[in-house]
């Protein structure tokens, strides 16, 4: 699907308060080794969340190192024993991404694909997803009505896109944001 559709069908979906200031960009291009991607979200042109292949590539090499200097068991092991934080909630295979989810660096291919998947989606799906693109996405959809805006509780675990995502909304909707302390 062409990305200005996808800008497009998203875009549409933002709540009326957003919809001419937030936007979501895309650009791809060549380096010597193949080929960068970059998708970033921007609310009154200034930049608020960005996602890089380049910058994704980077911090994954430098969370192996950590790994390495931290232990000397095999993988998986080894991710179990320096993050145990993410035991049983994520799978072996997207353990490393999730780890770096939760430091603020994103694929870009999965935040793309969330991207893409999203229109699909009905709100409830989204906000009660585990990726966390989806739910930022759902905190400025116009689908999400203020009854069920204000009945949102977000404890000190929640990511800080989805805190960021929701306060926008709350602050645009003139409701006041409800955080618990508790997990």
């Amino acid at each position: 699907m062409k990305w200005t559709k996808v800008k497009k069908n998203i875009e549409n979906l933002f709540c009326d308060n957003l919809r001419h200031r937030l936007s979501i960009h895309l650009t791809k291009y060549k380096v010597s080794l193949g080929e960068q991607t970059r998708i970033w979200i921007t609310l009154d042109k200034k930049e608020v969340f960005n996602a890089s292949s380049a910058e994704y590539l980077m911090e994954h090499d430098k969370l192996w190192e950590e790994v390495k200097r931290k232990t000397s068991k095999a993988f998986p092991e080894c991710l179990y024993e320096c993050f145990p934080e993410f035991i049983g909630k994520v799978e072996v295979m997207d353990y490393t991404a999730r780890v770096l989810e939760h430091r603020g660096v994103f694929n870009v291919d999965h935040v793309y694909d969330a991207v893409i998947q999203y229109p699909q989606l009905s709100i409830n799906p989204a906000l009660n997803s585990e990726n966390i693109i989806l739910q930022a996405l759902a905190l400025v959809d116009r689908r999400l009505g203020k009854r069920t805006l204000k009945a949102l509780r977000y404890n000190s675990n929640v990511h800080p896109l989805i805190m960021q995502f929701y306060e926008l909304r709350c602050a645009v909707d003139n409701i006041t944001p409800i955080k618990h302390t508790s997990s």
